[in-house]
């Protein structure tokens, strides 16, 4: 699975993630597939996941800081959407939306991403529990070929998932931290050749890509390889 273009960088995490998705049934005894991607804010983690769900022919579902019938509703929805299954109505709990997302990835793995799924367990705490329930012996997982994708930048919340105690411990067999760039690497992607400027750049905006794109809209991009700081 080619990386688009449009995505800088990321080799690793592409390459990790793409694996992922296409990890055979047979490679995991049949059953569902569980992975974690976590890092800090304005990384591209979301651009990475909606990239790879489209190539993959996943779904893609983007939670927001609502309440649980809220979520739950735009789970519905996306489930719809995405399988192009008739769900009568929202769905009452977390233990009906995941069985039912397993159970419409049977034939072929099936990614399904749900990014900022802290907002998720916030509102719902027993949704890890139930997942991890629905991925061990007699769970709706068991039969699945979906590959979930669990995403957050809430990183003491992200870590805390596969940790001590927690539910899903041991079970993910995807953990992707999406790091800044490193300092060449940033330097090539603000188009910067130039190592002193390079430098400067980097002390100050380090390697977080929303920077160029999303905080400056590439009206102060650095120029040449000569130029210097003013």
């Amino acid at each position: 699975m080619d990386k688009p273009s449009r995505i800088f960088g990321r080799v690793r995490e592409w390459e990790g993630l793409a694996a992922f998705a296409t990890r055979s049934t047979e490679a995991t005894a049949g059953a569902a597939s569980l992975g974690v991607v976590s890092g800090r804010r304005r990384q591209g983690k979301s651009f990475l996941l909606q990239s790879m769900a489209e190539a993959a022919g996943g779904m893609y579902f983007a939670a927001t800081e609502a309440t649980e019938t809220e979520s739950l509703r735009l789970f519905t929805e996306a489930l719809a959407r995405h399988t192009r299954e008739f769900i009568e109505a929202p769905f009452p709990d977390w233990n009906d939306a995941i069985a039912r997302m397993f159970h419409s990835f049977r034939d072929r793995p099936g990614m399904v991403v749900i990014d900022e799924f802290p907002f998720l367990s916030k509102a719902s705490p027993a949704l890890p529990s139930i997942i991890q329930r629905e991925l061990g012996p007699g769970g709706s997982g068991r039969p699945s070929s979906a590959r979930l994708v669990l995403c957050g930048s809430a990183m003491s919340v992200m870590g805390g998932l596969l940790a001590g105690q927690a539910p899903l411990r041991g079970r993910a067999s995807l953990e992707l931290v999406v790091q800044p760039f490193r300092h060449r690497e940033s330097a090539e992607f603000w188009g910067i050749t130039d190592p002193r400027l390079a430098v400067l750049v980097n002390a100050v905006v380090g390697g977080t890509p929303a920077y160029r794109y999303e905080f400056t809209g590439e009206m102060r991009r650095p120029r040449s390889t000569t130029s210097t700081p003013g």
